[in-house]
């Protein structure tokens, strides 16, 4: 049984008067929010009515996260340059501290090519495998951070891990370890086997 509240009268009295307070407006797909913005002033501007712009917010949080994001890109150029210099510096001392070795490989048949490479091939494992753990790691941490404070506000959320993203991660960091090994290779083939054989 449903009982009514207000008596009809009153409620056709009140809809005599009735003025709206509040017009939604849904704007459509690739809308141009600055745009869109003064066409609106120019409608409430002469009814004295204020506009709450949801698509003007959503650019100024756009334009925030945008900021954020080159922020932390910049950080991850520096950490690229410092882990290629890191790189470059344990294969210039790990060409010193193997001299004798590396000439000894080269006393036995090992061209300067393949001498070379094999520098690469160890720079490249190197900044992978540090790589493919940072990554995990990272992951790990995002994870937790998720399931600590975002499920809390917003229940409805989803992690989405971007593989293909991290993968051109690992790639770049393959090549940046063979750009590091370069000059330390070019150092270790340049050493004539009699000579280094010598050193202590």
């Amino acid at each position: 049984m449903i009982r009514q509240v207000v008596h009809d009268g009153v409620v056709h009295k009140v809809r005599r008067h009735l003025e709206p307070h509040a017009i939604w407006i849904r704007a459509s797909p690739g809308a141009d929010p600055a745009q869109l913005g003064g066409d609106l002033d120019v409608l409430a501007d002469p009814v004295g009515a204020t506009i709450d712009n949801g698509l003007r917010t959503w650019e100024s949080l756009d334009q925030q996260l945008g900021i954020l994001t080159w922020s932390a890109l910049g950080l991850i150029g520096v950490a690229v340059v410092i882990a290629l210099i890191g790189i470059a510096n344990t294969l210039g001392l790990s060409v010193l501290e193997r001299a004798r070795e590396h000439a000894m490989l080269r006393a036995l048949g090992l061209t300067r090519r393949q001498l070379r490479r094999m520098l690469a091939t160890e720079a490249v494992l190197l900044s992978v495998v540090a790589t493919v753990l940072g990554t995990v790691i990272g992951v790990g941490f995002a994870w937790v951070g998720y399931e600590t404070f975002v499920t809390r506000a917003l229940r409805d959320a989803t992690m989405r891990v971007p593989w293909l993203s991290l993968g051109v991660v690992v790639l770049i960091a393959a090549l940046a370890g063979l750009l590091a090994a370069v000059l330390p290779a070019r150092r270790a083939a340049r050493v004539i086997p009699a000579e280094g054989l010598s050193l202590d």
